[in-house]
């Protein structure tokens, strides 16, 4: 159980308001000891979540990574009620770290709504984009990755890395990428030379997809909450790069400024599965927009996460 998400994004309370970080964060998509920026956004939506009343439900989430997080310190999430009514909760979190001198750092801020459950005037949700293959036709990510080197379309060198860049994820939780999408034919980008099925199509219409679910039992509203807030921030910022046989060395920097995760039923329970669906929108002036829909098994939208990012090109060769 060390690694069910539920442990990742655990936060203890120090007192009405302020929280601590159980244990230090990880890297993932970065060689320098720096988080993922998953796990301040997933223990942010922890502690909002755990000074709201019963009976609400968090619908939306939005906020700026500030800096970078180191994985050598734990954090201090400071939460502020900033509104409590009979239908809304509202919550604002800063997240500081102590910087090794003496003093902390302001690294990040969200703002978190929660609403109890309502009556539905209207029900209604857009498809995905595509038609991916159920989770149950296909390959768990380790057994693609072995089935993508025999075939020949990745090499051992690509698998190697894969494992190496992405292991936090995988170990969280199940994750199965459909082979209709280009995440599932160049394993998230890593072989970024490989050829797939959907070249002929402009970047805002290419689609990453993946069926995920935790791998270990979630119980608590709180943790499936801060949970899918830890796993929607992941890949966004460099999808761009992905569905433009790119990868992060093709990049000075790329990183998450900017969220919005919306959620739009009470619970969405992390025990069962759910086909996540990534595409790009915009790229200009340094900055990236792409987002990440989320359904359920019977065709519901239950989720959305938006991102703006930084996209920095290499400085130029110098003769």
């Amino acid at each position: 159980m060390d690694d069910s998400v539920i442990e990742h994004i655990a936060v203890e309370r120090l007192s009405e308001w302020k929280f601590q970080s159980k244990r230090l964060t990880e890297p993932m998509g970065n060689a320098l000891p720096i988080s993922y920026g998953g796990y301040i956004l997933g223990l942010a939506t922890n502690a909002a979540a755990k000074t709201v009343p019963a009976g609400f439900h968090l619908y939306s989430v939005m906020g700026h990574y500030l800096g970078p997080t180191s994985t050598k310190e734990k954090v201090t999430l400071t939460v502020f009620p900033s509104r409590s009514t009979k239908t809304f909760q509202t919550r604002r979190v800063q997240v500081t770290q102590n910087t090794g001198d003496g003093n902390s750092r302001l690294c990040f801020e969200l703002l978190a709504d929660f609403q109890r459950a309502e009556p539905e005037m209207l029900k209604y949700s857009a498809a995905p984009l595509m038609k991916y293959s159920n989770w149950n036709e296909v390959l768990p990510v380790e057994d693609m990755s072995e089935k993508l080197v025999a075939d020949g379309k990745i090499t051992t060198a690509h698998a190697k890395a894969f494992g190496k860049i992405f292991g936090l994820l995988n170990r969280v939780f199940n994750t199965r990428y459909c082979p209709e999408s280009i995440a599932g034919q160049t394993l998230l980008g890593v072989a970024k030379e490989a050829q797939t099925t959907q070249d002929d199509l402009p970047i805002t219409a290419k689609t990453s997809s993946v069926w995920f679910q935790s791998k270990y039992p979630v119980s608590e509203e709180t943790d499936h909450a801060a949970g899918l807030a830890f796993v929607l921030d992941g890949a966004l910022s460099f999808l761009p790069l992905i569905h433009n046989h790119m990868f992060l060395n093709d990049a000075s920097a790329c990183s998450s400024l900017d969220f919005a995760m919306r959620i739009f039923v009470p619970i969405v329970n992390l025990n069962n599965w759910h086909l996540r669906e990534n595409v790009t929108h915009v790229g200009a002036h340094g900055r990236t927009y792409s987002e990440a829909k989320v359904w359920d098994e019977k065709g519901n939208m239950v989720a959305s996460m938006t991102q703006q990012s930084i996209l920095r090109p290499l400085p130029p060769n110098k003769l």
